[in-house]
């Protein structure tokens, strides 16, 4: 059946999304509801999930380089080379290392590929599948599509739909099958009390069909999200779904975050401009601009680390061919050396042939003067005053 997929914020699967992202799926006939990840479907990224894919002789477009499978055969193997001739095509083929084998078979036209990238071949690959991955069946002789993932009460199988609408249950290998709920749980407990010794009395543990789920109160994000990374980082865990709650205080305010969060992008270690912060329930969400290869790393953790931060979306975008370089540094230094602008911090920028005032002033007179410096040696009126008086 048709399932609606949902998860706690907006993300677009254009791309790839990123892994270890819980998602939600509901089925749109019985509303039963069941957990996933990201890195189990075909559309997360591609560098984080496994791409060995197997063209079919026959139903794919072939080239050196690909895993091939001859129906009937009884493993697939690696392409060397291609030769064609108006009626027949020479694979030279591979398997497992050994000798190069010379295939002959009726040159075959490929019109429409259902999935160019090729199939997972199952039952020999069920481990790799990922849901929505295009399968062929070798000992059914059939292709179809994974759309699952159960438990019948003692193993872990992948379900799939083949192209006559019979839905096939295939035991996932050993190696691949969850541990059983306690003993995952309390392996991540001992992890947890290594390496978070501060934090773990106060994060309950528990686990379901190889997803751990993590309930409690933390100190900040930072350490919320080292949690869930570490949690993510242990063997045999499938996922994380993550309900701690990071600790608030009623004198931790959006304002007073904010004013933190403004002290941390305008440090003189952090090289941002054109920055817009917005601050709501605890929230954080800032979109700036840095020049190539001044992207401050720490910048993250150090907002992360703000006590009240609950959430946080940090999007630096990085300027290659930066404008009025020069011109604006003079400004800094003219505004360093006025008497009249000492106590500020004033950052000047031009992004999008704007010229930009940024950071903190004293009084409405030191904005004014910190303006009437920047026109000075500027021919230009397209300047936006964002000096904040504090």
């Amino acid at each position: 059946m048709e399932h609606g997929i949902f998860a706690r914020e907006a993300y677009s699967t254009f791309g790839g999304m990123e892994p270890h992202i819980p998602l939600l799926c509901c089925c749109d006939a019985c509303n039963t509801m069941f957990v996933a990840f990201s890195n189990e479907f075909i559309f997360c990224s591609r560098e984080f999930v496994n791409q060995d894919y197997t063209k079919i002789f026959g139903y794919n477009r072939i080239k050196a380089g690909n895993w091939i499978y001859f129906k009937g055969s009884p493993k697939p193997g690696l392409v060397k080379s291609i030769f064609q001739s108006p009626d027949k095509m020479i694979i030279i083929v591979n398997y497992d290392g050994g000798p190069d084998q010379k295939i002959e078979k009726p040159r075959t036209a490929i019109v429409n590929e259902e999935s160019p990238e090729g199939y997972r071949l199952l039952p020999i690959q069920s481990a790799q599948t990922l849901l929505g991955d295009f399968i062929y069946h070798a000992i059914r002789d059939q292709f179809g599509v994974a759309v699952g993932l159960v438990n019948d009460g003692e193993k872990d199988k992948l379900a799939v739909m083949l192209k006559d609408n019979t839905l096939v249950f295939i035991t996932l290998p050993p190696l691949a099958q969850n541990l059983p709920n306690d003993k995952l749980c309390a392996i991540v407990q001992n992890k947890l009390a290594q390496v978070f010794p501060e934090h773990c009395t106060r994060v309950s543990v528990e686990a379901g069909q190889g997803i751990v789920y993590l309930n409690g109160l933390v100190k900040n994000l930072s350490i919320q999200r080292a949690i869930v990374k570490c949690v993510n980082a242990i063997p045999k865990v499938r996922g994380c779904v993550d309900f701690t709650r990071v600790e608030t205080s009623s004198l931790t305010t959006d304002a007073v975050i904010e004013k933190t969060v403004y002290e941390q992008i305008e440090s003189s270690a952090t090289r941002l401009f054109d920055y817009k912060v917005n601050v709501s329930e605890g929230k954080v969400q800032i979109e700036a601009y840095c020049y190539e290869n001044e992207r401050p790393k720490d910048l993250e953790n150090r907002l992360a680390e703000i006590p009240g931060v609950r959430d946080l979306i940090c999007l630096v975008t990085e300027v290659y061919d930066p404008i009025n370089v020069e011109v604006c540094q003079k400004v800094e230094s003219e505004i360093a050396a006025s008497a009249f602008l000492q106590g500020t911090n004033i950052r000047v920028s031009c992004n999008n042939r704007k010229f930009l005032l940024e950071g903190r002033v004293q009084s409405l007179l030191q904005k004014e003067l910190a303006l009437a410096t920047l026109l000075k040696n500027v021919k230009t009126t397209s300047i936006e005053n964002r000096l904040r008086i504090v």
